[in-house]
């Protein structure tokens, strides 16, 4: 991990908090002062109080009202700053993570699911910005456990020797379970991210899960991975209560020998018993010294584990970055052409040396088997992936030379399930093109048949969808996308078996809609049923990752004896 250049990147957050941060550190200063001082003015109290001193009692309780009431003021004070710092620092990190996530490359997210990014991003920035709030504390300890100390060894350095020794033995044990500790939390996060991942699967697929009667099997499967992830942590919990049970017992050893000692020294004229008992009040605050180092050494491990489990999202290392090229295509005419392309995911091949070219405004076609690569040709349009081997060019320009507008903003797909946002026909249409006027959306409505069911409803064009346009049937949502797509003046709009399990009439309806387009713009659509592409301008035939057929179904279906199977099947 490049501490160093995390470290930058935090710095350039927190410098835009300068005024918090010096009102954080300020009073900080005097918090630790103050805290530092009160020590020695109870135990001043304390031995007044043990000497029937009135006046010095008197004295020492007007001190300490004014140093708590100071403290409690100057603590309202840095709490506040801390908090402000913490919440403005963690929005500014999400925000910019989030933004590079949507350029990590997409295989990342079919490797790790959505859970485990969103589960990072949830949690690590928050303990990141925390990192003022967290140091303040173990920091403050070490400087008040300072002033004790001080104030015991003034009083009488044997004892003062021994308890620094018994905080040291008490460091040592604090340290070598740190070891094993954070082993333990990037074990324990690995598993509630994948367990996240899972329930955020189940989650957006609840319906499917009903269907499937999948309910009791899924139950039990995820209360399984919360049993290890309990089990796990119950693990880590019993290392620590080990640690925590040898620290206990040094305390009850040390209290002993802390006896034994004062007894003696009292015996030899060397400590009163007045000062014995303040040294034991108050000696429980020396474990605070070397405690307190143990909790800055583990605040700064975890502050680095949770930068490194953040930033290696984004960092371009493990998880890779989009590349786009510096070229733009401004006015788009919309050709495609394929140049002996060969990728696969991972070790599986899918399209092998393919070649084709698709002219501006022409209507395609692509039919093939189930796992022929279909699929894979509109992935790779979009730049989803990136090409292995062979070169894809939009406009006769290489996509990788291609600026992310360029493409993305002239290619749209449709899919068999188009997500629709959980807000109005009016928003889902808009969130194509913001500016579009109310005169664009019901044109475009009209163009893919969308206008009628609009006016029939009471809000009509305002109508809330909900999740995942759920009050919408399979062909109005495409027939949504379509609009969508046109709104967004994509010259190049693909529909991958868009229409495959739509009834008959939605399905003309999906037909009427591409024909009112297609004149304007490159229409390539993956079919299902070949009845759906026979009036393309041209059908691609897809068999095992290789073009073996590209003409019109007339041609096809006389010469192409892959295009003649399919035919021959779909008449079956």
């Amino acid at each position: 991990m490049d501490k160093k250049k995390y470290y930058k990147r935090l710095f350039n957050y927190f410098k835009k908090e300068k005024m918090n941060i010096f009102i954080y550190f300020v009073s900080s200063v005097f918090l630790i002062a103050i805290n530092t001082l009160l020590p020695a003015i109870s135990a001043k109290n304390l031995e007044a109080i043990t000497n029937t001193d009135l006046e010095n009692m008197i004295k020492y309780a007007l001190i300490l009202l004014v140093l708590y009431t100071i403290n409690m003021l100057v603590s309202h004070l840095n709490s506040r700053s801390s908090t402000k710092i913490t919440n403005r620092v963690e929005i500014k990190i999400k925000e910019d993570v989030s933004k590079e996530l949507f350029d990590l490359e997409i295989k990342n997210f079919d490797k790790e699911g959505t859970g485990f990014f969103a589960n990072r991003i949830e949690s690590e920035p928050r303990s990141i910005a925390g990192i003022f709030m967290r140091f303040r504390y173990s920091i403050e300890d070490f400087f008040t456990s300072i002033g004790v100390f001080i104030y015991i060894f003034i009083i009488c350095p044997p004892i003062g020797a021994f308890l620094f020794l018994s905080s040291l033995i008490n460091f040592f044990i604090h340290i070598s379970r740190d070891k094993k500790w954070e082993k333990e939390r990037k074990e324990s996060n690995e598993m509630r991210e994948k367990y996240s991942s899972n329930f955020g699967e189940l989650i957006r697929g609840i319906k499917d899960i009903k269907v499937l009667n999948l309910k009791d099997y899924l139950i039990k499967k995820t209360i399984k991975e919360q049993k290890e992830i309990v089990a796990y942590d119950d693990k880590t919990n019993k290392n620590d209560q080990y640690a925590y049970l040898w620290i206990d017992f040094l305390h009850i050893l040390m209290d002993f020998f802390f006896i034994v000692i004062g007894v003696v020294l009292i015996k030899s004229e060397n400590l009163t018993g007045a000062n014995l008992l303040v040294i034991y009040m108050y000696k429980s605050r020396t474990n605070y010294f070397m405690n307190s180092i143990a909790g800055i050494h583990r605040t700064y491990k975890d502050f680095n584990l949770s930068l490194e489990r953040l930033y290696e999202l984004v960092d371009d290392t493990k998880y890779h970055k989009e590349k786009y090229g510096h070229k733009s295509i401004t006015d788009a005419k919309g050709s495609i052409e394929f140049k002996n392309v060969t990728f696969g995911y991972d070790e599986n091949t899918i399209l092998k040396d393919v070649s084709f070219r698709i002219e501006p405004c022409e209507t395609i076609g692509i039919v093939g088997k189930s796992g022929a690569g279909k699929s894979t040709i509109f992935n790779l349009i979009n730049k989803l992936y990136t090409v292995e081997k062979g070169q894809i060019l939009l406009d006769s320009i290489d996509i990788n030379e291609l600026t992310e507008r360029s493409i993305r903003g002239n290619v749209t797909t449709i899919t068999q399930s188009p997500y629709i946002f959980n807000m109005s026909i009016k928003d889902n249409l808009k969130i194509a093109n913001p500016f579009a006027s109310d005169e664009e959306l019901q044109e475009k409505c009209k163009l893919c048949a969308l206008d009628d069911y609009i006016d029939s409803l009471e809000n009509g064009i305002d109508t809330l969808v909900g999740e995942n346009g759920v009050i919408l049937s399979g062909g109005l949502k495409q027939r949504l996308s379509i609009a969508r797509a046109i709104l967004k003046n994509s010259k190049i709009i693909m529909l991958d078996e868009a229409t495959s399990s739509l009834d008959n009439e939605t399905q003309d309806h999906i037909h009427k809609s591409i024909k009112k387009i297609r004149k304007d713009y490159t229409v390539i659509i993956i079919a299902h049923r070949l009845s759906t592409v026979i009036d393309c301008d041209k059908i691609l035939v897809v068999d095992d990752g290789k073009i073996v057929g590209f003409d019109k179904h007339e041609n096809l279906i006389k010469n192409n004896k892959t295009y003649q199977k399919l035919y021959k099947k779909e008449l079956m």
